[in-house]
């Protein structure tokens, strides 16, 4: 069932670079109706949050259900905003699949069910790295939603199956690319820019022109450096929630730490910095 499902998120997607279904209302739309049927008929969902009202709600199942579809829809969305940079997508898929083996593979109360796949996937993507970081493949569309519907899958149900992994690990794996789709969602709407037209002030694009405004690096590493900045900047939150994957009151103040860090980061850079058009 997976694999139809993958088939339909990859042809969403490829339609998307084809510029066959310009309009992104309806790809959301359409987005929803995969996902909605995967989560439901593959009975996956959100165990728990670690709070009391909000575990209630998560017994019933059309909320449960709506949740994991919004956590889905917000990543694949948040990580097509990614693509731009060299090696940022697919390094940092990279980095959560290493964590997640590294967890199975030195804790024997945690099993991931998915694990051989974890490995196809981590290879493969390995691979492409090699030749994105150097601009020859690129993921595109079709790409970058099928490799976060798949680690979203694999993490998910590593949490949905084991009591010892925390769903704020699941949390701050995910966070990047799901805040950056969150944040410029709300920001767009706070400056009444239509949200349906692509713009160039996510936060990597901002630390992509301050490099090139500044002439710090040469113009032809500016995008993969960008990427790696990026990259080493969740590293060491990936490492802690990696070492904590069970504790969660760490780990939520783990997360909080990686949104106060973006949210400034992002401040200075457009306040401080005037960059040409």
């Amino acid at each position: 069932f997976i694999k139809i499902i993958s088939i339909l998120i990859l042809s969403l997607g490829l339609l998307s670079d084809k510029n066959l279904l310009p309009n992104p209302k309806i790809r959301l739309v359409l987005q929803i109706l995969v996902l909605f049927t995967f989560i439901y008929f593959e009975n996956l969902g959100i165990n728990s949050l670690s709070f009391e009202f909000l575990d209630n709600l998560l017994k019933y199942n059309f909320f449960n259900i709506a949740l994991t579809v919004f956590c889905f829809a917000t990543l694949l969305n948040g990580s097509n905003f990614l693509d731009g940079l060299n090696g940022l997508l697919s390094g940092y898929y990279i980095l959560i699949l290493l964590s997640l083996l590294y967890i199975s593979s030195n804790f024997s109360n945690v099993e991931i069910l998915d694990l051989e796949f974890a490995k196809l996937l981590l290879l493969s993507l390995g691979i492409f790295y090699i030749f994105n970081i150097f601009g020859f493949v690129y993921l595109g569309d079709g790409g970058s939603y099928l490799i976060s519907f798949l680690v979203g899958f694999i993490l998910i149900k590593a949490n949905q199956h084991n009591m010892f992994i925390s769903p704020y690990y699941v949390a701050v794996m995910l966070w990047y690319p799901a805040f950056e789709n969150l944040f410029s969602l709300v920001r767009r709407i706070y400056k009444k820019s239509n949200v349906s037209y692509a713009d160039k002030l996510h936060l990597h694009q901002l630390i992509f022109r301050y490099l090139k405004t500044n002439k710090i690096f040469s113009s032809k590493l500016i995008n993969p450096i960008t990427a790696l900045i990026i990259l080493l900047f969740n590293l060491p939150s990936i490492i802690i929630a990696t070492i904590l994957f069970s504790h969660t009151i760490s780990l939520i103040f783990l997360l909080l730490i990686n949104l106060m860090i973006y949210l400034l980061v992002y401040y200075f850079l457009s306040k401080n910095f005037k960059f040409k058009k």
